[in-house]
């Protein structure tokens, strides 16, 4: 189960998506496995790539993953809540870096950086972002489209 809302951010410009650990996200030690972790961080990347993205580029581009860090910080056992902070960090001329952090109530238990790169779907060359994009690097809260 997945809810999004921005109310409550504890990381300014946050899109936030809560999950609820399945026990199919446990290992054989009864706790979150690395797998769940980064599925947990890729469903958040890919609402804040299909909300704040996607509708300024809309879908004929290729928005490439091409970089993907996670950084495992706490164990995390059944039941929990975890809500996973999705932000820009950073607007190159055909890159962009999201940074996340995974929080278990407020303990953080796992951070990730990844790099997108946009690129033209017929040539495969790498494409500057919109406007618009930029525009999201200094704006003062991102807000989900569904609270």
């Amino acid at each position: 189960m997945t809810d999004q809302s921005s109310a409550g951010l504890s990381e300014p410009r946050a899109h936030i998506v809560k999950d609820t650990l399945r026990v199919s996200d446990l290992d054989f030690q009864r706790h979150m496995g690395n797998t769940a972790f980064t599925e947990i961080l890729a469903n958040a990347r890919y609402a804040f790539m299909n909300e704040q993205v996607r509708p300024a580029v809309g879908f004929e581009p290729i928005i490439a993953l091409v970089r993907l860090e996670v950084d495992f910080k706490g164990q995390v056992h059944h039941p929990a809540t975890i809500t996973t902070e999705t932000r820009l960090d950073r607007v190159g001329r055909s890159s962009l870096a999201l940074a996340q952090r995974m929080l278990v109530g407020t303990r953080l238990v796992a951070s990730s950086r990844s790099v997108f790169v946009l690129t033209d779907r017929s040539s495969g060359a790498a494409t500057p972002w919109p406007q618009e994009i930029r525009a999201l690097a200094t704006t003062p809260e991102l807000e989900a489209s569904h609270p």
